[in-house]
């Protein structure tokens, strides 16, 4: 959360670009399109360019975990009872290196973030805190297994327990730091036959939360890690200069102008759609959109929020948009939703999650599951498994975004996104043969 100056200097910034763009084109009755045009597309010139290339101030990245505090009852049956501590709060600076020009009005680009972690902000947490949370880089390696070759899932296991030390469980004890960016070691060094062929696996393909270690030894296991200080993309935009209706449309991720390759062949599933939700065109007050969509890179597809009224902010008119039920729906409630689904979670049905869940094996490499938090428009049944700590609540678990209709300028807005996996009983597996099987959240 932004200080009260911060926030001050925030507001009167915004207002200020707002301001700058529509006063550029007051006065001048037949050339106001043109001129809004001119200071909102993605040219050099323009008053929008240079704070989309490199925002003038961090946005604010908070993150909340889910402390287990019943490991030792989890461990022999009991349903889990969570913690959330949080927010720990980091200053997040954008910055984009252009790459080029197409010849069809778009805009090439790679994108940088950089994460600094806030103490002011975090009030009184700090990054040497230390957590108990579920195993997440344990579970999606012994859940792979169990989906490809479930009678090896005990041998494999032998080898698990020289790659991670410690493992008498399920369970992480682990700082925040570790976690989150400098990354939790695991090694490649013991005698277990097929540990090698681990080893080899993710030296091949490893999944972006894991990265080498300095002496190749081994890896190092982090939430975030891949995210900092590291260019993303390439992204191909439409600069709207042509056409501004399509201002900030992303055709093109990493080459790719479809994500087909994630999610079979299927046109509605692996369309993009939307921007990176850094810029957006002006609304037509004659035909406002009822859906607003954005190309989400995390979860290798786009999604929508929904049109909920027009209201003010900061005292300017803005357009709310925010993510309903529809666009988590399950394939039983949006049919079209069937392509999403893939059979790589136990809890699913006819290889399809449930309601208010993404899977995001496809995209990660991993069997991770996205919702938002504390699982808000999700089924009742992924609820039922906590024996406390999960309260979903629009206010605080929503996503949503506050557009300005002269420029589309994002007035306010929040992305809130959970990262779970699968708590699954093997009865093969020592650490997981008790357990109740759940899906199981790491953080927000």
């Amino acid at each position: 959360m932004l200080g009260k100056r911060s926030k001050m200097f925030f507001m009167l910034s915004l207002l200020a670009l707002v301001v700058a763009i529509i006063l550029a084109a007051w006065g001048f009755p037949k050339i106001v399109s043109k001129q809004i045009q001119k200071n909102v597309q993605l040219d050099n010139s323009s008053v929008m360019f240079e704070k989309w290339r490199k925002l003038p101030m961090p946005l604010t990245f908070k993150v909340y975990v889910f402390n287990v505090t019943n490991v030792e009852d989890v461990n022999t049956g009991a349903r889990p009872k969570l913690a959330e501590i949080g927010p720990y709060v980091y200053k997040e600076y954008r910055e984009r290196t252009i790459l080029g020009y197409g010849e069809n009005d778009t805009i090439k680009y790679m994108l940088k973030k950089h994460f600094v972690f806030d103490p002011e902000a975090s009030g009184g947490l700090t990054e040497d805190d230390e957590i108990t949370v579920i195993n997440f880089s344990y579970m999606a390696a012994i859940l792979t297994v169990q989906e490809m070759m479930p009678s090896l899932a005990g041998v494999v296991n032998q080898a698990l327990e020289q790659f991670f030390s410690n493992l008498n469980d399920a369970f992480l004890r682990v700082k925040v730091k570790d976690l989150f960016f400098d990354g939790i070691p695991v090694s490649c060094s013991g005698n277990h036959s097929a540990l090698g062929l681990i080893c080899g696996k993710l030296k091949a393909e490893a999944p972006p939360t894991m990265r080498p270690n300095e002496d190749g030894t081994g890896f190092y296991f982090s939430m975030f890690s891949h995210m900092n200080k590291t260019e993303t993309g390439p992204y191909e935009m439409v600069r709207g200069r042509d056409d501004l209706s399509e201002l900030g449309h992303i055709i093109a991720y990493k080459g790719k102008n479809t994500m087909k390759n994630f999610w079979a062949s299927d046109q509605y599933c692996g369309q993009l759609n939307g921007s990176d939700a850094s810029i957006y065109p002006p609304i037509d007050e004659n035909n406002v959109p009822d859906k607003l969509y954005t190309f989400e890179p995390e979860v290798c597809r786009s999604m929508f929020a929904s049109l909920m009224g027009k209201t003010m902010v900061y005292n300017m008119t803005a357009y709310h948009y925010e993510v309903t039920r529809d666009a988590l729906a399950s394939k039983s409630a949006n049919p079209s939703h069937k392509c999403f689904c893939k059979n790589n979670w136990s809890g699913s049905h006819d290889g399809c999650l449930l309601m208010g869940v993404l899977n995001l094996m496809p995209c990660q490499g991993a069997p991770a599951i996205a919702s938002l938090p504390h699982f808000y428009l999700a089924s009742e049944e992924l609820l039922d498994y906590f024996n406390g700590g999960i309260s979903p609540d629009r206010e605080k678990h929503n996503t949503y975004v506050y557009l300005e209709p002269v420029t589309g300028v994002v007035l306010k807005g929040l992305r809130r996104l959970q990262f779970n996996i699968e708590l699954r009983n093997i009865p093969s597996v020592p650490q997981l043969a008790n357990v109740r099987t759940g899906l199981f959240p790491m953080l927000w």
